[in-house]
């Protein structure tokens, strides 16, 4: 099928589609992150997101938080509206902000009358997700949004896989976004299942490392182009991992996830290179068995190992508990040593100056023997 449009064309392709939970909604086993685009030019960017849509992404995520992503993805999907499903996301925390600086803004922005997702955006914390759930919160703006019509569905995003299982249990989301890749698996532990069980869509953010900061993902500057050299501090030991560029990064990175029983996952791209990665990826995967598809996919660290929940912070002897914790896994069950034994002397306070008070293991709800670990991570990280 061809599309005629003032200054492109594009034939529309068939991706393969998955359900996104209770929603009912068919997406793109491969979505569009929103993020990148931002760097650039209006005309460049609608040109790229018109590219995704007719390589047959119709899932296309951004947020009010996204500089311009909104509007650009607004005016290049105008007059296909029908035929994709807008996601968008809400910083505000109250009811008032939420309505007036967040979804009213949106819908501008994306020149829609109604948008099929909008998220609570960044709930990493449960006193955060306490108050976006009060009487007064941002939660009850989008509920108001959806029975006047101008929202589908509601989901919510979070880095915190702890946090969001209490968010989809109370049953007033219908989608769920977290990070999940080949060494932040945390998501896979209870989060995914228990979603699955509730029927909540599932969508996966930061498949290939996310743009985080260095301390958060090693993987830093990642991009589906690109020189590891460039891209990580240092590259051999991500790029067992990642692999190299191009191509073989985004195979390795997205099959990880897609292999995985989730509806979509949402890359940040940039250019129609990244977008035809991103795709051939998508149907390679289709043409493997079950068993090669799910082979170590599933692969958690062995026990104990930290789930970074963070209700075990602040330390009162100011030592960064699930930071030291995760860089340790990196280093035993990733093999990632070089990089974890540089960063780990910047810290500013480091194991040696814990006390043992022991209030970081009264609050943890995996009952790990957090002094013990942290003694041991000591040892080889120093």
């Amino acid at each position: 099928m061809f599309i005629e449009l003032s200054f492109w064309q594009v034939v529309v392709v068939v991706m393969q589609k998955r359900r996104l939970g209770r929603t009912g909604l068919e997406v793109s086993a491969v979505g569009f992150g929103g993020i990148p685009i931002i760097a650039l030019s209006r005309g460049e960017a609608e040109r790229v997101v018109r590219y995704a849509y007719g390589k047959g992404i119709n899932y296309f995520d951004t947020a009010r938080a996204y500089g311009d992503s909104e509007e650009k993805i607004g005016a290049a999907l105008k007059d296909v509206r029908d035929e994709v499903i807008l996601a968008t996301k809400t910083h505000q925390r109250t009811k008032e902000s939420a309505a007036r600086a967040g979804l009213k803004q949106s819908l501008r922005n994306l020149q829609t009358e109604k948008i099929d997702l909008v998220q609570l955006h960044g709930i990493d914390s449960e006193d955060t997700l306490k108050k976006a759930l009060g009487s007064e919160g941002s939660l009850v703006a989008l509920e108001e949004a959806r029975s006047d019509g101008k929202i589908d569905y509601i989901g919510i995003s979070g880095h915190n896989p702890y946090v969001l299982e209490k968010a989809i249990e109370t049953g007033r989301f219908d989608t769920v976004l977290v990070p999940f890749n080949v060494l932040d698996r945390r998501a896979i532990e209870r989060l995914i299942p228990l979603a699955k069980e509730l029927d909540v869509g599932i969508v996966i953010m930061k498949a290939m490392g996310g743009c985080g900061a260095p301390l958060q993902y090693p993987q830093w500057g990642a991009r589906l182009l690109g020189k590891p050299e460039v891209d990580w501090p240092d590259s051999s030991e991500f790029i067992v991992h990642f692999g190299k560029d191009g191509y073989e990064r985004a195979w390795q990175s997205l099959k990880f996830v897609l292999a995985n029983d989730i509806d979509t996952v949402i890359p940040g791209l940039r250019s129609k290179e990244q977008v035809d990665y991103a795709v051939k990826v998508a149907e390679d995967l289709e043409n493997l068995s079950g068993r090669e598809k799910m082979d170590e996919f599933r692969e958690l660290p062995p026990e104990p190992f930290c789930r970074e929940c963070q209700l075990c912070m602040p330390c009162p002897d100011g030592v960064e508990i699930p930071t030291i914790l995760k860089w340790d896994t990196y280093y035993t069950f990733y093999n990632i040593r070089k990089w974890t034994r540089e960063q780990y002397p910047k810290l500013r306070t480091r194991v040696n100056s814990c006390t043992e008070c022991g209030q970081c293991e009264e609050k943890c709800p995996y009952n790990l023997p957090v002094i013990s670990m942290l003694k041991s991570a000591e040892k080889r990280l120093k």
